[in-house]
């Protein structure tokens, strides 16, 4: 793999908001140090300085940004002119690559501009005045808000010599040193910068808008009731990062990310688009009941188009991906960055959005790699993806059945929600009675008359285009003393048909129509149930996907089946606990 990095300075960043002091560097903040202090400004200094050349012809020609893509009127050598302190490490002629930021500022281009600011003047600079002198060293914040070590016992900014110090300026110090302070990326640009990760960093930066800032732009004139703005400023955000917290565009943050080579992702995303597979017309009845069990039923046409359904697709099947790629480092229950690539040192990880990986498999996702030292973290960039499907987009689903919203119908029945906590004995394998406590939440189908059977219909959201074992989770009726005999539907959407299929699940019964729940037992390894896993289904495959589709999903109907002759066996009121849907890998 390509080493594109070429930083000489290694030593690790300090990942926290702030600056720390670690010695005795003179700071002065806001007034220059009487010793050092200089008759005319910092610009005079650098124009002036025949070791500055090249530096100071950099500063005529870059224009001052207020923010990327938003230049102001004045340049640099404008900027060091006038009142306002600041310190800086400027490089020597023919120590940095005059060539390269010259050739950017030729081009006129914006964005070359902000280039040569962020990476060179404001990658050299801070604000205040801080001159050597003493043996400590302090932890400062650039003006690009990068963090640097200035080490004034070895006279060395980030391992560069500083060569001619405390050069006074009515508005601030100058230093001259053996080189630019180098660039050092963070998470967020390291992926623009990395070609063996542009597949990852184009899915990212497809949610990378600019937006206006009121709070930082000067309100001009109101001109027909419009405000109008003098000074806009923007700045950009990524609503995907946003989303499942993930800054790693923050100078401030520290975070750990997996970065897939172009190779890796193409191979797993092969995978994960077979999971959603949309189809351009979805029909469904939707029925909603009041309070009072009256039910109102419309049928509703979910419509996609071509570009529509290739957008989805594209968002889902990267986003299974993507999701759980960055890890906070301070959210990792006091586990230090060193020990996450190391299987049996951390017990867990747990990513951005809170999923969590248990040890040795969190150790694995690491790949063996080495990090890349970035400003806000670091990044593993990883040939192999050793995510396991059940931890990422295969994640066991779990419907709570006892959540109203999960309850499209219901008939002879009121539904009610029941909390148990119990104490509970049981004989486990040795033949000794044991004591165990209960506790778990239900829907109870209470009956409408002793004759009745209930009828429960639950939404299914979300489903992928893949097989899934369907469970449904019974506890035992403590109150009847019996197990439930019911029968089980499912509806669904497929390829081919505009209305919905139902089919009637089976089970392996003698009567294959009817499924039964156990009662408490004990398993073979000595854990005690109180709940039963009913399956329902082994490799139920959904032709098409739902995610994101509020008016398309499956639904699973439970009907209690209890006739006369069976009401001294089985319990027509049902204690639902929840539906589970385990995806099977292909």
């Amino acid at each position: 793999m390509k080493d594109i990095m070429n930083i000489k300075w290694l030593h690790p960043l300090l990942c926290a908001a702030g600056l720390i002091v670690l010695g005795a560097c003179t700071d002065d903040h806001f007034d220059i140090n009487a010793d050092v202090q200089g008759e005319v400004s910092l610009w005079e200094n650098i124009k002036n300085n025949p070791q500055l050349s090249q530096f100071a012809d950099i500063l005529q020609r870059t224009t001052y940004s207020k923010s990327e893509g938003n230049l102001t009127s004045q340049n640099y050598a404008d900027l060091f002119s006038n009142d306002q302190t600041f310190t800086i490490w400027a490089p020597a002629d023919n120590t940095f690559d005059y060539d390269r930021f010259d050739a950017l500022l030729k081009s006129g281009d914006v964005l070359d501009n902000y280039t040569v600011e962020k990476e060179l003047i404001r990658n050299i600079m801070t604000r205040y005045s801080h001159v050597m002198n003493g043996t400590g060293q302090l932890e400062l914040r650039l003006f690009n808000d990068k963090n640097a070590l200035f080490n004034c016992a070895e006279g060395t900014i980030n391992n560069y010599s500083i060569t001619t110090p405390n050069i006074g300026a009515s508005n601030g110090i100058l230093h001259i040193t053996d080189g630019a302070v180098a660039y050092q990326p963070n998470l967020y640009e390291y992926l623009a910068i990395n070609e063996d990760i542009d597949s990852l960093h184009q899915f990212i930066k497809g949610y990378e808008k600019n937006e206006f800032s009121e709070s930082q732009s000067t309100q001009g004139p109101t001109v027909n009731g419009n405000i109008t703005w003098v000074d806009s400023v923007m700045y950009t955000h990524n609503q995907y990062l946003s989303n499942i917290n993930a800054y790693i565009n923050r100078e401030d943050s520290c975070y750990v990310m997996i970065m897939p080579t172009n190779q890796l992702w193409k191979e797993v995303l092969e995978k994960t688009r077979s999971l959603y597979r949309f189809k351009s017309s979805y029909s469904q009845s939707v029925t909603t009941m009041d309070e009072n069990g009256n039910s109102t039923t419309q049928n509703i046409t979910t419509e996609l188009s071509d570009v529509e359904m290739d957008s989805l697709q594209n968002l889902y099947s990267k986003s299974a991906i993507v999701d759980n790629l960055v890890f906070n480092v301070n959210s990792q229950y006091g586990h230090p960055f060193e020990d996450f690539a190391q299987e049996g040192k951390c017990d867990s990880l747990q990513s951005t959005i809170g999923t969590v990986f248990y040890d040795p498999y969190s150790a694995r996702l690491f790949d063996g790699q080495q990090p890349v030292t970035l400003s806000n973290g670091y990044a593993y960039v990883v040939d192999h993806f050793n995510f396991r499907p059940e931890d990422t987009w295969g994640k066991m689903r779990k419907i709570e059945t006892e959540y109203n919203r999960f309850i499209e119908t219901y008939q002879n029945c009121t539904p009610t929600t029941e909390r148990i906590n119990k104490e509970m004995t049981y004989v486990d394998l040795n033949g000794e009675t044991q004591d165990t406590l209960v506790e778990v939440s239900v829907l109870r189908t209470i009956q409408t008359s002793s004759a009745a059977n209930p009828v429960v219909t639950f939404k299914i959201y979300n489903t992928n285009s893949c097989r899934y074992d369907i469970y449904l989770v019974m506890a035992y009726n403590t109150e009847a003393m019996m197990p439930n005999n019911f029968r089980a539907y499912i509806s669904y959407h497929d390829a081919e048909n505009a209305e919905m299929v139902t089919t009637q699940l089976q089970s392996e019964n003698e009567d294959p129509r009817s499924f039964q729940n156990k009662a408490p037992y004990v398993d073979v390894e000595g854990n005690y149930h109180y709940t039963d896993s009913v399956l329902l289904a082994k490799d139920f495959e959904f032709p098409v996907c739902t995610q994101g589709l509020e008016n398309a999903y499956a639904t699973i109907r439970i009907q209690s089946y209890v006739n006369s002759s069976q009401t001294s066996t089985y319990s027509r009121e049902m204690w639902i606990d929840k539906i589970v849907l385990k995806m099977k890998e292909e």
